[in-house]
C-alpha cells in the first residue's frame, strides 16, 4: 500500500496560539495525509549557562523540550499519524527547507502574521524567505476554523502580465480543483487585469479609437484568454470571474467581498533588486488578506536552498535520547 502524503507543519515555539497546527490536524483529517510537527531553533549559547554543561547537551536539552512542546500540541490526535521533529539549525528558513527536501511532504503549513508595510520592505523574515524559495505549495495559516465547504479561489493570470511562467496557472488550477473535490468545498478561477494599461506607443486621440472600445475589447481578450485556460481543468463558466484592475488591489477586496477560507496563488523567485523595489504579487497583497493564502511554485522551480551545508552545530531530534 502507498504510503499516505504529509503535511509538514512549521510549529513557532514562542507562540501561545498555533492556528497553524488547529488547520494540519484538521486538514491531515479531511485529506487522510500524516502530519508532521516541526521545530526549528538555534539560540546560541545561552549566557545563563552553567559552567561544566557543554553546548552538546544544552543543544540535547533543548530539542527535548521542543519535543515534548510538539507532543503536548499533537494530544488527542490518535486517528491520525503524526510525528515530531525539532532540529537545530539556521538560518530558520533554511532550517525549514532542509527538513521539506529530507521529508518531501505534500504541503507545507505555517503561521502567517501581520507585518507592517516597513518591514516587509526592509526586514527580511521567515516568512518572505519561505514564499520565495520554497520547493513545495506553502499554506500560510491565518486563524480560525473552517467551515464543512470552505471557499477557494485560484488566482491565475493568463495574459502573462507579470512574466509568470506559463505552466503557473496550471499549478495553480491543479491544487484548487483537487483541494475543492477532496474538501467538498466551492471553487472559483479568478483573474484580475489592468484595462488602465494601453500599450506602449499607444495615443487614443490619434488613434481615433474611444476608451469604451479599446476597454472592451481589452476585456474580451481577457476573458477568452481565462476560459480557454479552465477549459483545459474543465472548470465551468460559472466559477470563472474576470475583474478589471490592477490584482494588488483588487485581490484583497475580492477575497473579503466572497468571504474566501483560502486563496491560491503563485509566486516566483525573482533577482534580490527586484524584489526590493517591487514585490510579487503574493507578497504585496499578503498583508491585506484576512484569509488562509496557499503559495505555489513554477513546476521546475529548484530551491536556492540545498540539503547541505547545514549549521556547524546542527542536530535534530525524533524522539528523546535513551538514558
Amino acid at each position: 500500500m502507498a504510503k499516505a502524503q504529509l503535511i509538514l507543519v512549521v510549529v513557532d515555539p514562542t507562540a501561545t496560539e498555533q492556528p497553524a497546527v488547529a488547520r494540519g490536524i484538521d486538514m491531515a483529517r479531511r485529506l487522510g495525509m500524516r502530519l508532521e510537527l516541526l521545530a526549528c531553533v538555534h539560540e546560541g549559547r545561552p549566557v545563563s549557562m552553567p559552567r561544566g554543561i557543554e553546548p552538546l547537551s544544552a543543544r540535547r536539552a533543548a530539542l527535548c523540550g521542543q519535543l515534548e512542546k510538539l507532543r503536548e500540541l499533537a494530544a488527542g490526535c490518535s486517528d491520525i499519524e503524526v510525528v515530531t521533529r525539532a532540529i537545530w539549525d539556521r538560518p530558520l528558513y533554511e532550517g525549514i527547507i532542509r527538513e521539506i527536501l529530507r521529508s518531501e511532504p505534500r504541503l507545507v503549513m505555517k503561521d502567517s502574521h501581520y507585518h507592517s508595510a516597513i518591514s516587509r520592505a526592509l526586514i527580511t523574515n521567515t516568512d518572505w524567505h519561505l514564499i520565495r524559495h520554497c520547493p513545495v505549495p506553502l499554506w500560510l495559516v491565518r486563524s480560525g476554523p473552517w467551515p464543512s465547504s470552505p471557499r477557494i479561489a485560484a488566482f491565475v493570470d493568463p495574459s502573462h502580465e507579470m512574466d509568470k511562467p506559463a505552466d503557473l496557472d496550471h499549478r495553480i488550477l491543479d491544487e484548487a480543483v483537487t483541494l475543492a473535490r477532496e474538501l467538498g468545498g466551492q471553487m472559483h478561477a479568478i483573474h484580475c487585469h489592468d484595462s488602465d494599461a494601453l500599450p506602449a506607443g499607444f495615443c487614443a486621440p490619434c488613434a481615433g479609437v474611444e476608451a469604451a472600445v479599446l476597454d472592451a475589447e481589452s476585456q474580451a481578450e481577457h476573458a477568452q484568454w481565462l476560459q480557454e485556460l479552465l477549459d483545459e481543468h474543465d472548470i465551468p463558466a460559472c466559477r470563472m470571474h474576470l475583474h478589471r484592475g490592477q490584482a494588488t488591489e483588487m485581490i484583497p477586496v475580492i477575497a473579503r467581498d466572497m468571504g474566501l477560507e483560502l486563496a491560491i496563488m503563485g509566486a516566483i523567485t525573482r533577482s534580490r533588486l527586484q524584489h526590493a523595489f517591487i514585490g510579487s504579487t503574493t507578497e504585496q497583497v499578503l498583508d491585506k488578506l484576512s484569509c488562509d493564502v496557499l503559495v505555489v511554485k513554477p513546476k521546475r522551480f529548484e530551491s536556492a536552498v540545498t540539503y547541505r551545508p547545514q549549521a556547524s552545530d546542527f542536530m535534530a531530534m525524533d524522539k528523546p535520547p535513551g538514558p
